[in-house]
């Protein structure tokens, strides 16, 4: 399962789920496995700035 991770403190958390999958990245947004009509959202923000998609 793919994580977020701040590259300002190094802080990890998990992808948020959605239609019981976790999101993945497209563009500057997280979307559900089903696409983007069914579930998306900005990526989130730590210190200001978005935090990375990891694997």
């Amino acid at each position: 399962m793919g994580q977020l991770k701040c590259s300002e403190c190094g802080i990890v958390e998990n992808l948020p789920m959605h239609c019981g999958q976790p999101m993945h990245e497209e563009g500057d947004q997280l979307v559900c496995w089903m696409g983007a009509g069914c579930g998306a959202q900005p990526i989130p923000k730590h210190h200001g700035k978005p935090m990375q998609v990891i694997e």
